[in-house]
């Protein structure tokens, strides 16, 4: 059974040489989880999701699923002494899904990995909820999932105004460092406490700017900081979903449904976060006044309908280069909505893809009222120590911001 992709679904892979187009979520559990019971939510998420047992046709841009006799394991199994620490999945083959249950002494770690062709930040949410309803024994036969941004784009676009070109802000800035040695596979994470995260609420609302724009500035100072590149390109995330209609309760958009702006950021030689927090809102504010998320999506839905996926791949490309640096705010997880009946989660995290470096992608994601940053890398291990003192610069300075 072919399922056919939408446009947006051809953005993640303009850099599939580079770029692993995966997110990945850890979950740590307070007791085991029952694993028949979780391989039979799989299986009935698949009645709404059916592309998750599908692998992805570059050429055609759909999702091809084979009969359930030929379907391949979603779920492995290991105990925490050899736990491989990152979930390989080659979404070309297929599945678009895979989860690891890492076994404790009395409690396990899951780590799910979803396959960016065919979901979001959001979506990745939307199908985290909709596996925990399942795990529950919820009936989901009348869930439906809607992947279109067709209409999302039409509903959000006004036919008279026009929108901003952004070929002057896709200029890159310079580049990140490519740093020498063996190349392996690394990840760093560190967590913002909730009493912390709360006086970073409370100082961005007496600063009238937003979490987002404050933790965008303070890994733009960060870089500047630790990399020199004080001229950066920074693209950030605005998801269709929030401007959009509102979806009927019974709909989950498992869907590309989030564009992208890059923010040009310029971090003079004495400024303070204070300084680059007022300069990255500003930026924000204006190019959403003016609708420049949609520039990218009217793109290449205008494209789609004329031109092979191959072409548009190709077109795309030129006009909209991988952003040397990324970041990806994946914003709060509802803990009501993310339950494994009788395993309670005490903690959540997500974080993008491995990148081949000299591309580095900062994430950030709320669960519990606190925050975690983290990266994923294939680098040497100078790259790998100058991911953790990103990741540690950025939690200094939200540190030092509200005190």
């Amino acid at each position: 059974m072919n399922y056919h992709g939408e446009p947006l679904d051809l953005m993640p892979t303009l850099n599939l040489t580079q770029i692993r187009p995966l997110l990945e979520c850890t979950l740590s559990l307070t007791q085991p989880i029952d694993v028949d019971r979780l391989q039979a939510a799989v299986r009935a998420t698949q009645t709404v999701v059916p592309q998750i047992q599908g692998r992805y046709n570059v050429t055609w841009n759909r999702f091809e699923v084979d009969e359930p006799s030929g379907q391949q394991p979603v779920i492995d199994e290991y105990p925490a002494s050899h736990d491989p620490e990152r979930v390989r999945l080659d979404v070309l083959a297929g599945p678009q899904l895979k989860i690891q249950v890492i076994h404790h002494a009395g409690y396990d770690r899951v780590r799910l990995a979803m396959s960016r062709l065919l979901t979001d930040g959001e979506g990745f949410k939307h199908y985290l909820y909709l596996l925990s309803a399942a795990y529950a024994g919820d009936d989901l036969t009348r869930f439906v999932n809607e992947r279109s941004g067709r209409r999302l784009v039409s509903y959000l676009r006004h036919p008279h105004r026009p929108l901003p070109s952004l070929t002057d802000l896709m200029q890159p800035g310079d580049p990140f460092p490519t740093l020498r040695g063996d190349v392996h596979h690394h990840h760093g994470e560190t967590v913002i406490s909730r009493l912390e995260t709360q006086r970073l609420q409370r100082k961005a609302r007496q600063s009238g700017v937003t979490l987002n724009a404050v933790l965008l500035a303070a890994y733009a100072l960060a870089l500047a900081t630790l990399t020199g590149s004080r001229h950066l390109v920074i693209p950030a995330q605005v998801d269709l979903r929030l401007h959009g209609p509102v979806a009927a309760t019974n709909v989950v958009q498992v869907a590309n449904l989030t564009s992208e702006m890059p923010i040009p950021i310029t971090v003079n030689e004495l400024a303070t976060l204070a300084d680059v927090v007022q300069q990255v809102q500003a930026t924000l504010s204006e190019l959403h006044d003016q609708l420049a998320y949609l520039t990218p999506l009217v793109e290449i839905n205008r494209m789609s309908r004329a031109l092979p996926p191959q072409i548009v791949r190709r077109l795309a490309s030129k006009y909209r280069p991988t952003a040397a640096v990324s970041f990806a705010n994946f914003g709060r997880i509802d803990q009501a909505r993310l339950q494994f009946a009788g395993s309670r989660v005490s903690q959540v995290y997500f974080a993008g893809a491995y990148q081949t470096m000299p591309y580095f992608q900062l994430t950030a994601s709320g669960y519990r009222d606190a925050w975690t940053l983290a990266f994923r890398m294939l680098g040497s291990e100078p790259d790998y120590q100058l991911g953790i003192k990103i990741l540690k610069n950025v939690a200094t300075q939200l540190t030092q911001w509200v005190h």
